[in-house]
């Protein structure tokens, strides 16, 4: 868990350089398709590390048994899932229209401030 959690990190620490080429492109008027397309790889390759984490914390039960039950783990799952299909269609349009692409990237993260049913439960307490 501990690697994974760093790779995670180390692509997360990348994403401010992605968003500077982008910034970088749409203030000079040209070379916008291409920082989309990057920014989209970048944020995409984040979703998947983000789906790797979790099905990884997933399959050990004993991380995740005390905090969220079975359905509220499929829900994170799903959402986790539906990342990789949601910034990947948002990199594809980017690459035809850029801004159009770049909107559709920056409306996952609105959606993902919405709390998942089941996402968080309250401890379970052993009794002994």
């Amino acid at each position: 868990m501990l690697f994974l959690n760093t790779v995670l990190l180390m692509d997360i620490a990348f994403l401010p350089f992605a968003a500077s080429t982008l910034a970088s492109a749409f203030r000079a008027g040209h070379g916008q398709r291409t920082a989309v397309v990057f920014y989209g790889m970048a944020f995409e390759l984040t979703a998947i590390l983000f789906n790797v984490v979790w099905d990884y914390a997933r399959r050990r039960q004993r991380i995740l048994s005390s905090t969220i039950d079975s359905i509220g783990a499929t829900a994170v799952g799903r959402r986790f899932r539906l990342a990789l299909t949601w910034i990947a269609a948002g990199t594809i349009l980017g690459a035809l229209l850029p801004i159009l692409g770049l909107c559709v990237i920056a409306a996952f993260i609105p959606f993902y401030w919405r709390p998942i049913p089941g996402e968080v439960t309250r401890p379970r307490h052993r009794h002994a």
